[in-house]
């Protein structure tokens, strides 16, 4: 997945690394962001090089698959359970996320991808193709399981 990086995924919070020399430097998702590092933001926050042995901060490289919107699904579905299906997302999402889900804004993280398969599921839609596009990016946060 790195030949096809796009640095403006990375977050403006997130620290890079440009210890080339560690030996995890391959396998490291801070080493492959400091790699791609474009003159787009003009600072960056950076591992400190004091720390560079047994680094605390390593994180693996994590490619995962997000998915894009639900209207073709929701339009696919019977009137009845296509508005049980926009309520839920409405209330589970809020009538903003659930507008930025639909209009391919906000991607739905593979937590996210289950509850919403799941709904689909109670709203008697039983084919895997409920969402309509997915892409690959990075599992950028260190702190979250997703």
């Amino acid at each position: 997945m790195e030949e096809s990086f796009d640095y403006n995924q990375v977050p403006t919070y997130f620290v890079h690394c440009f210890n080339a020399q560690c030996p995890r430097a391959g396998e490291c998702l801070r080493q492959l962001a400091a790699r791609h590092v474009t003159a787009v933001r003009p600072t960056l926050q950076v591992v400190n090089p004091a720390v560079w042995a047994d680094c605390p901060l390593f994180m693996p490289i994590r490619p995962i698959r997000v998915a894009w919107g639900v209207r073709n699904c929701i339009d696919r579905m019977p009137h009845k359970e296509a508005e049980g299906m926009n309520a839920w997302l409405n209330r589970t999402y809020s009538r903003m996320g659930h507008s930025r889900i639909v209009r391919h804004i906000k991607p739905l993280m593979p937590a996210d991808q289950k509850l919403v398969l799941e709904a689909f599921r109670r709203f008697g839609v039983t084919g895997e193709d409920v969402f309509d596009y997915y892409t690959y990016t990075y599992h950028w946060d260190a702190t979250s399981g997703q």
